[in-house]
């Protein structure tokens, strides 16, 4: 017995683990989760427990967790049936964020951007800017350490927003552009650009990271800094404009200060197209209803300037009590589905509305409204009381 177990220790001492030891060690750190598709069905849960892709590689719902352990796909068939209900659920998440941007974040950014005196350029390289790219950054943040192209990801991304995107609001909405403003945000993205490219292109030491991401970053502020300073200047000029046409209108009137009015009217004109962030109605863009042709110009309406004094007080009555109608106006704000709109829609917008009529009232619960196009700006006292206890108490069980 006691030779057994020396010989038993000695080969235990003397065993030497191979490359292909290593490898089975390293198996489940190193296997892809799409692996699981080749296993049956009754051994994926187990699979994907112990794979680590499988755990770490989505940020927010584990899909194959939830298909091979928790709903227990046992066929092709019932994969498919839950797969289609994920999709159509990616395709409700879509509809609560576009009714979302649609009704409260692109009110509220021209409410914000008129209190900072904004305009829209600096609204746009701050709030906007912000807003559009902090999913963008986290996504960017997470994938750095799994070989992602993320700098050709976000370049592709800026060339389909400027582009496509772009060229579609050129063609639905034409406008007038600021040239100076335009060609300074271009050099500023072309000067961006380059300077990624060339410190991706080029190897330096590790000691050098920390001052490519300083450069890369004195571009963003100095980028502000001068649409600040733009912003200022351009404020400061109106008001020196101002200030001689005042000079000139107490003066005595001649054909020569006459000239000069007209001269610093048109100047004042000019700059003040560009001074703060124009609220317009939305029944003054353009009548897409119009359009025969696609190769027609499109037919534009008037544009009509928000009154904000008289949305805001036109439901006012000081004859009333303050409550007067509260209760009426929370229900009718919960309506997920207005009258009017469902009589008007055809069968298609019909049923995009019953797909929006839950992100709908989640929305109108959880979000505060603040529109200035809208009756008293959104203003609802009741549904608001309700927005300030619910907003903080789900946000902080949500994501704390």
């Amino acid at each position: 017995m006691s030779a057994t177990n020396t010989k038993t220790t000695k080969s235990d001492v003397f065993f030497v683990p191979n490359a292909m030891d290593a490898e089975f060690d390293n198996f489940w750190k190193t296997v892809s989760c799409f692996a699981a598709n080749n296993f049956p069905f009754e051994e994926r849960c187990e699979f994907v427990k112990k794979a680590v892709d499988c755990n770490s590689s989505t940020n927010v719902i584990p899909y194959m967790r939830l298909l091979a352990c928790d709903l227990k796909c046992i066929n092709q068939f019932q994969e498919m049936i839950f797969i289609a209900l994920f999709v159509a659920f990616c395709f409700q998440i879509l509809v609560i964020l576009i009714y979302t941007i649609n009704v409260y974040y692109s009110p509220a950014l021209k409410a914000v951007s008129r209190f900072l005196h904004m305009n829209e350029h600096l609204a746009g390289v701050t709030l906007m800017a912000f807003g559009n790219t902090s999913a963008d950054l986290f996504a960017n943040l997470a994938s750095v350490e799994r070989h992602v192209p993320v700098f050709a990801n976000n370049l592709s991304s800026a060339l389909f927003v400027i582009t496509i995107s772009g060229g579609l609001i050129c063609y639905i909405s034409p406008f007038k552009m600021n040239s100076y403003e335009t060609v300074r945000d271009i050099l500023f993205l072309l000067l961006a650009t380059l300077l990624m490219d060339y410190f991706a292109s080029n190897h330096f030491t590790l000691s050098y990271d920390e001052l490519k991401f300083l450069i890369v970053l004195l571009v963003y502020i100095s980028y502000i800094i001068i649409n600040v300073a733009d912003v200022y200047l351009l404020q400061k000029t109106i008001a020196s404009t101002r200030a001689k046409m005042q000079k000139l209108l107490d003066e005595k009137e001649t054909p020569e200060i006459a000239l000069k009015l007209q001269e610093l009217e048109r100047k004042l004109e000019y700059y003040s197209q560009d001074t703060r962030v124009e609220i317009l109605e939305k029944s003054s863009s353009i009548s897409i209803t119009r359009i025969r042709y696609t190769t027609m110009r499109m037919i534009r309406n008037p544009r009509v300037s928000v009154n904000r004094r008289y949305t805001r007080t036109m439901m006012l009555d000081y004859t009333q009590s303050k409550n007067q109608g509260i209760f009426r106006d929370f229900f009718l704000a919960l309506r997920p589905i207005k009258c009017q709109a469902w009589k008007q829609a055809e069968l298609l917008n019909r049923v995009l509305l019953l797909i929006r009529a839950p992100a709908v009232v989640i929305c109108t619960l959880y979000i505060p409204l603040v529109d200035y196009e809208l009756e008293k700006h959104g203003w609802n006292k009741l549904l608001n009381a309700i927005n300030v206890v619910v907003n903080p108490a789900l946000s902080i069980s949500i994501f704390l």
